[in-house]
Order: C-alpha cells, then sequence, then structure tokens
C-alpha cells in the first residue's frame, strides 16, 4: 500500500544512508539539463526501472517534463509526462492540504479530539482521559497506533466508502503509547482524517479533493477513483522479478489511492514553491503552508525538532541543502516529489517498476545537487554545549517506534545506535551530528536538524521525528541481549556441524551410551523452530504480493510461523531439562544442551514480552 513500507524502510536506514550521498559525492553534480538527462536514464536502466517519468521545476517555473522507458512492455507504448501512475502515500499530502482549508475556514481544529469528531469510528487509547487522540496526531503519525496490518494493506476493495474501509481496520486502531509522545508512520491516520473531513465538509472524499484541491491546483485529470479516463492512460506496473503487479483498490484512498501524472504532479511542487499559490490563484494561506511543513504534535517537536513529519510532508535530503516532500509505494509504481522553498526549485519522480524511485537515493541525490548546484549551503548555527552535558547523552539508544508489531524485533535489532562522543558534538550511528540547540544536533553535512535528545520520566530518548525514535539502554542489558543471542547462535551452528558426527554414533549404535538422540535433538529443533520463527515473516515480506497475502491469513506460510513460535520455548525447555537430567553424556555434549536451550529460552522471553508466543501474522 502506501509509501515507507517498513521492511523497505529498514534497509534504506541501513543502505541508503550510507551509500546514497557517497554515490553523489563520487563525481559532481550535473552542470546542465542534458548531462542530468543523460545520467538519470543511465541510473533508471541500472535499476531495472521499466519506465519513469520527471519533472522539473527551477526559479518557480517547469523546466523539464520528460518520460524515460516504457509505460507498457508488451506493448512497447512509451512513458509521456502525461502517462498514468500511481502516486501511492503522496496522497497524504493532498489530504493535508485539503484538511488545512478546513483550518483555514475555520470549519476544523486540529487539536480537535477524534472522539468529538467521529465518535463512531472505535479506537483503543488508554491515555484518552489526560491524553486524547486528536485530528492533529491523525496527520503527523501521532496517534501511538502501529501502521496497518497485511489484512489491511492487501484487502481489495472497488467502490469501498472512506468510512468502509476506515471502519474494517479500526481494531488495529491501539495506542501503544500516549498520543503525541512518538511519531511513527501509520496510514491509518490519514485515512480516519479523510473520514473527519467526509463529515465537516459534507462531501465525499474524491469529490472534495477534485473541487476544492486538485482542479484548482491545475491538475486536470487526477483523481483518487480510477476513473476510464486515468485508466486508459495508467501505466502497467512490473514486480522486481518483471512480472506485471494487478491494480489493488486500496481501502484507505486519502493514504495513497491518488492517481496522476507527472505534468499534473508538478502543480503540486508549484504549490508549495509558491507558498500556496499556483498561476495566481490561492489554494492555502501561506502560513497554513508553514503549519503543513512543521511537526507540532510530537516530543520531538516540543523539543525544538519542528522539521521533522509535518502534516503530510517531511526533509528528503540525506546530505546538503534542505529538500522536503513525500513519497508513496504501491503495486510496484514508486514515487517521490521534493521541494526547496528556498531556492524556488523542485521535482517529481514517478517509476512503475524495477528498484524504483525513493527518497534519499542516488537519483533523488543527483537531482537534488542538480537543483542545489548554485546554492550556498546554510547550516543551521552551533549552539554551545558542555562536554558533561553530551557525555550524558552516550550510550546505546534502541528503536522503541516500529511501524508494525510484525516488524519489531527486525526494528529492534537494525535499529541499535551507539552515541559516542566526538569534537564539540556526538557521533549518532556512525554520523557526527553537532549541537543546533539545547536539545536539537544537526548531521554534519547538513543544513537543518534532524535529530533532538529529550530526557522524559527518567529515559533518555534520541529522537528523528517519524523515522524511528529510540531509547537509551543499560549497557548491561544490551551485553546480555548479545551474550544470549550469541548462546543460542553458536549453540545452534555447532549443532548442525555435529550432526554428522551423532549419525555416524548412531549408526555403531553407540549414542544411547553417550546420552541418546533427545538430548542433542532437542536444542537443535528449538534452534530451527527458532529461525522458522523469525526469518519465514521476512520472507514472506520480501516475496511480493503473493506471499505478502499468506501472511494476512492462516495459510501454508502463515499457520508453520504459528506453530514454529509456540514449538521453540517448548522444545528449548526440553532440551535444558535433558542437559540438566542427564547424566550418560560427556560435559561437552551436556554444556552444548544447556547453554544452546537457555540462550534459546531466553530469547523466548523477549519473544514472549513481545507478543512473538502463537505469532499469527494475519493480525500484524
Amino acid at each position: 500500500m502506501p509509501s515507507l513500507n517498513p521492511f523497505r524502510l529498514l534497509g534504506a536506514l541501513l543502505l541508503v544512508m550510507t551509500s546514497g550521498a557517497m554515490a553523489i559525492a563520487a563525481e559532481p553534480a550535473p552542470s546542465t539539463l542534458d548531462e542530468l538527462d543523460q545520467r538519470l536514464a543511465k541510473m533508471f536502466a541500472q535499476r531495472g526501472i521499466p519506465g519513469a517519468a520527471l519533472a522539473l521545476v527551477e526559479d518557480g517555473k517547469i523546466v523539464l517534463l520528460k518520460g524515460y522507458g516504457v509505460a507498457d512492455k508488451a506493448s512497447g507504448e512509451l512513458v509521456t509526462p502525461d502517462t498514468i501512475f500511481r502516486a501511492a502515500s503522496i496522497s497524504k499530502s493532498f489530504t493535508s492540504i485539503a484538511i488545512m482549508q478546513l483550518v483555514d475556514n475555520g470549519k476544523l481544529k486540529l487539536d480537535a479530539r477524534l472522539a468529538d469528531l467521529a465518535p463512531e469510528i472505535s479506537f483503543n487509547n488508554p491515555w484518552e482521559q489526560s491524553d486524547p487522540v486528536r485530528l492533529v496526531h491523525l496527520l503527523e503519525h501521532t496517534t501511538g497506533w502501529p501502521d496497518i496490518s497485511t489484512r489491511v494493506e492487501l484487502q481489495n476493495g472497488p467502490d469501498w466508502s472512506v468510512r468502509r474501509g476506515v471502519e474494517f481496520a479500526s481494531p488495529e486502531y491501539v495506542s501503544r503509547w500516549k498520543p503525541g509522545q512518538f511519531a511513527v508512520y501509520a496510514n491509518a491516520g490519514p485515512a480516519v482524517a479523510g473520514y473527519v473531513l467526509e463529515k465537516v465538509a459534507g462531501q465525499d472524499f474524491a469529490a472534495y479533493e477534485r473541487e476544492h484541491v486538485l482542479r484548482p491546483l491545475g491538475m486536470a485529470s487526477a483523481d483518487f477513483t480510477l476513473t476510464p479516463e486515468l485508466a486508459a492512460k495508467l501505466a502497467k506496473s512490473y514486480a522486481p522479478d518483471g512480472a506485471p503487479t494487478p491494480y489493488q483498490h486500496i481501502i484507505m484512498p486519502p493514504s495513497g489511492s491518488l492517481a496522476t501524472s507527472v505534468r499534473e504532479l508538478s502543480r503540486l511542487v508549484l504549490f508549495f514553491v509558491g507558498r500556496g499559490t499556483v498561476d495566481g490563484h490561492r489554494i492555502l494561506s501561506p502560513q497554513a503552508v508553514e503549519r503543513i511543513e512543521h511537526g507540532e504534535s510530537s516530543l520531538a517537536a516540543r523539543v525544538g525538532l519542528g522539521g521533522g513529519y509535518g502534516l503530510g510532508n517531511f526533509p528528503l535530503n540525506d546530505a546538503g541543502p534542505s529538500f522536503r516532500g513525500h513519497n508513496g509505494e504501491i503495486d510496484s509504481f514508486t514515487s517521490v516529489y521534493g521541494y526547496s522553498a528556498v531556492q524556488g526549485s523542485g521535482y517529481v519522480v514517478l517509476a512503475n517498476g524495477g528498484e524504483g524511485v525513493d527518497f534519499r537515493t542516488p537519483i533523488t541525490g543527483l537531482i537534488q545537487a542538480y537543483l542545489s548546484r548554485k546554492h550556498v549551503l546554510a547550516p543551521a548555527p552551533l549552539f554551545p554545549v558542555e562536554r558533561a552535558e553530551l557525555a550524558a547523552l552516550t550510550g546505546f539508544y534502541r528503536n522503541v517506534t516500529p511501524a508494525k508489531d510484525l516488524m519489531r524485533p527486525y526494528a529492534e535489532v537494525l535499529g541499535m545506535s551507539r552515541v559516542t562522543l566526538v569534537d564539540g558534538g556526538l557521533r549518532v550511528g556512525g554520523k557526527p551530528y553537532l549541537p543546533t540547540g539545547k536539545h536539537t544536533f544537526r548531521r554534519a553535512d547538513r543544513e537543518a536538524a534532524s535529530l533532538a535528545f529529550a530526557v522524559q520520566d527518567g529515559e533518555t530518548y534520541v529522537l528523528s521525528g517519524g523515522l524511528g525514535d529510540r531509547k537509551r539502554e543499560a549497557t548491561w542489558r544490551v551485553a546480555g541481549s548479545a551474550i544470549v543471542a550469541a548462546l543460542a547462535l553458536l549453540g545452534g551452528v555447532f549443532g548442525l556441524l555435529a550432526l554428522p558426527v551423532w549419525g555416524v554414533a548412531a549408526y555403531r549404535n553407540t549414542l544411547q551410551a553417550k546420552g541418546g538422540w533427545k538430548l542433542r535433538l532437542m536444542p537443535l529443533l528449538a534452534f530451527g523452530c527458532l529461525c522458522a520463527t523469525f526469518i519465514l515473516p521476512l520472507i514472506g515480506i520480501g516475496g511480493g504480493i503473493g506471499t505478502m497475502a499468506m501472511l494476512a491469513a492462516p495459510s501454508m506460510l502463515s499457520v508453520p510461523i504459528l506453530l514454529c513460535s509456540v514449538a521453540f520455548p517448548l522444545l528449548a525447555a526440553a532440551g535444558l531439562w535433558q542437559g540438566l537430567r542427564n547424566k550418560h553424556a560427556s560435559r561437552l555434549v551436556r554444556w552444548h544442551a544447556g547453554l544452546t536451550s537457555a540462550g534459546i529460552l531466553g530469547i523466548a522471553a523477549y519473544a514472549w514480552s513481545i507478543g512473538w508466543i502463537g505469532l499469527r501474522t494475519w493480525t500484524m
């Protein structure tokens, strides 16, 4: 469905942030449009993208509209600036613009309570009395709700109303922390906001967008429903293996169903560059545009980091001058738009397959480098902080805001980062950050602050404003977790290597006198079930729509995951018991069984704490 797929994002956080900027830095920025054009065409081909469309804006004017490759492999139809693509989560920008129109007109307030605006929509917020879910939380992803499950993400609902889709997903609207504390991407929020818009405006969401946002912007055919006109020009999209991807009618249109061309979507860049005005026609007040660009409802914003995720709008750049915008991903279509109001420039890129286009990649990095070729970097000034104050912030930090419960263990392991001291600042995740305020820090090669530190209820957090907030962990806890994981991993590998030796002993009828099979197999079977529990969900997510659908319901993939998640702690407990009571085996074999099982039981305790014992992927 819509963008910022959590598993794709994990890869982006690990790979793009180290390679994207480096790839651009390896050669100078293009100096002409022709050079940029040639290098982009090469990049699209290298990334296996069948077709792409590009729009460039400089000095508030569109300077390039171009198509690359094919919209349909079978017919060979070429991409043009008028080819229709699915814009996916860029839809959220339009939803926020529409909401802000109602705010501008005095018909809505961002701090209005959801329970007052739409009491018929059920949700679970344990802190509702003191910290209610508000409209602003829906748009800034600060409700505390997890992102939608595969059950909702893969539901195909042609002709569903916005309300029907919102109610279908409502069992998942559970705040995991106080609303307004952390920002974490959740597709349901903007969809519920779209339903609120319908109630307040007294008009269907898609119709309101057409009448008040899309057509006034100059987007003559763009729509949140697949009209016959759009369907006739819609590009085909292709999975990584080259197979066509079928069209899905997602059930949360305000979060991701916009279909448009690059020519029309470039009008959104003009809107932001023009601070709410396009071709002399005002769509939104400059103050409302400013509000869209600045988050206010999270802990990060309250300690000074207002430049994170705003209202369907967030910072895109990995390094250098600041760009804001949004990205999207749906049905193998990918999209991204970005702009710099200071420079009066921006871009839109749409693609229909391959590795796709996204923020903080070599493609967007190249475009931003070109648009910023004359821009003089203006980094936020530094703020003096005592070394002792900086030292108090060092340590290990664990990701505490996984987008989905199905990705929590991966987010916590891959999202673990270490903060250390460097001259005048901190090193976070291997990158130097310099203080720009009492709580805020910017990366040395960026203009704006992108991290903030905060102490709340005795805990220290490093906050990014929407892409993974982290809490400091005690060093002993991190070390203990590493030891437990090492025991399980090394024990499992040792068991696999020893398996042929044990087989020979069994063949010679000498194994029983040395403790038998139970002692040896219980930890090994526990290790196998443990691996299946944590690896099979990744295979399901990475395998495309077909395997994701198998996670979204009881199936030949999801049921084995459930069974293995129950089996591995039971087998580990049996293995530990065997290691303690079996007196016939050698000390090495008994220690192997005991320590391996103990390590797996330690992981089982963690799995229990996050709801992964008896794992039902179709609920996550």
